[in-house]
């Protein structure tokens, strides 16, 4: 996925805004070129445990949609933090995509680590695979 640093510094800066809870956004840019052009934070709607889960307001997602397919923009994936815990995907995050059916299928997906609010770390990317049921590391490249 090629992406710009600047892209990972907002992702980083989100995460450590809003540490100890897990924050998420979007990636939006161009599905056909692997292009991230923006990153969007949404809220984490999570109620119950906000430091180990997020959820995202559909309806938010809804309006995101909406202004991408104005703009002739993709939602090309998400993004969310791992407060003191490794940049990578959790066995819950595994088991949401692998419960969308199919939905998250080729979704690009960044999992960023935030130790104690400060040391941010995402050394790759991931790509979920509904057929083997499995997120695939994916290297970033880096443009700007």
């Amino acid at each position: 996925m090629k992406i710009r640093r600047e892209h990972l510094e907002a992702i980083a800066a989100h995460g450590r805004r809003g540490y100890p809870y897990e924050v998420c956004g979007a990636l939006v840019g161009h599905w056909q070129e692997h292009r991230v052009l923006e990153v969007v934070e949404m809220k984490n709607c999570e109620t119950e445990q906000p430091k180990i889960r997020y959820q995202m307001d559909p309806r938010d997602q809804f309006k995101l949609e909406r202004r991408c397919r104005s703009e002739g923009l993709d939602v090309v994936g998400y993004y969310h933090t791992h407060p003191d815990h490794p940049p990578r995907p959790s066995p819950t995050d595994l088991a949401r995509a692998v419960g969308t059916g199919g939905l998250s299928d080729g979704v690009f997906h960044i999992v960023m680590s935030v130790e104690g609010g400060e040391h941010t770390s995402a050394p790759c990317g991931f790509i979920f695979r509904f057929e083997t049921e499995s997120f695939q590391e994916e290297s970033f490249e880096f443009e700007g």
